[in-house]
This record gives C-alpha cells, structure tokens and sequence, in this order.
C-alpha cells in the first residue's frame, strides 16, 4: 500500500519514529546495569541492536519501493541504522569493560558512546583505546561492521531511492 500522506504529514511522522526510537534507545542504555550479575543480558542487547541493523535496512528498502517519499524514508533509515549501531557497540563496550581491564579510561556511559562515535567517524582521538584483547576484537569488529555495513546499507538505500524517483529528480552518477 503506497503511503499517500500530505507532504509535512509523512515528515512529522517520519520524525516522530526517529525521536522514538532515539529515545528508547537511550533510556534502554540507561537502565542498562553493565556491572551487576547480569551482565551478559547486557551484550545480547547489545549484539542484538547491531545484528537489527540488517533487518532494519531490508524493511526500510521495502518501505521506499511503497511510498511516494523515498528520499524521507532512505534517511530516516540511515538515522536509524546509525542509532542502532552507537547503541549497540556502546553497549558491548562497556560489557567487555566490566571490570576496568579492556579499555583505558572507559568509565561511563557517555565515555563508550564517545569511544563509538570517534571510531565510527574514523577521528580516534586515542584518549580511550583498547588495551585488552577482547577490546581490541570488539574495535575491529566495530570497524569491520562501520565499513561493511554502512557502505552496503547507504548503496542499497540509495539504489532504491533512485529506482523510485522520476528520471532527472535525483542527480545521475
């Protein structure tokens, strides 16, 4: 069924879904313990906001090939795409760092979003870096995944973008 909203109804909407899931997001990695007995229910959450990326970016592709709106349906996708991924990784760093052993100066949750975030924007200022061996997996893991992923997921979303707008409304490579 073809979404046939008026133009600022559809971005509202689409904008009221980022902010949703933003915020649950963020109140999940708040209640998040990270330090008590439970922690490995921490890294599942953790792995399983990473691993929905892929089914995330499916059904925003199917999504774009049913809306008249596919360049507001691509990037509300990519903004969830990257919640996903900073949530996630943040997440699994701050489990692999339980006891203080992996990572420099990981303390907080605000220290393992920034530690992401610098990563995924490829800056790595170096104040906090891995110093154990499951740190430094998680890191490559994290870049293997930034690139992979990423790169696949922006060039299927564009591609479908493509595909449903009118010839010479989004410009040719």
């Amino acid at each position: 069924m073809r979404e046939h909203l008026p133009e600022g109804a559809s971005l509202w909407r689409a904008v009221a879904r980022i902010t949703a899931v933003a915020a649950g997001a963020t109140l999940v990695f708040a209640l998040m313990p990270f330090r008590d007995g439970k922690w490995w229910l921490d890294a599942l959450i953790g792995v399983a906001a990473i691993l929905a990326i892929v089914p995330l970016t499916v059904r925003r592709v199917h999504a774009m090939k049913t809306t008249d709106r596919p360049t507001l349906v691509a990037v509300e996708a990519l903004v969830l795409l990257f919640t996903m991924l900073i949530f996630g990784f943040s997440a699994l760093y701050l489990t692999i760092n339980q006891n203080g052993t992996q990572f420099f100066d990981m303390n907080t949750r605000v220290d393992a979003t920034y530690f992401t975030v610098t990563t995924l924007s490829t800056v790595g200022y170096g104040d906090i870096h891995a110093v154990g061996q499951a740190g430094r997996l998680a890191v490559i893991a994290q870049i293997l995944v930034d690139f992979t992923l990423l790169a696949i997921s922006v060039r299927v979303l564009l591609d479908a973008t493509r595909q449903r707008l009118k010839p010479g409304q989004f410009p040719q490579r």
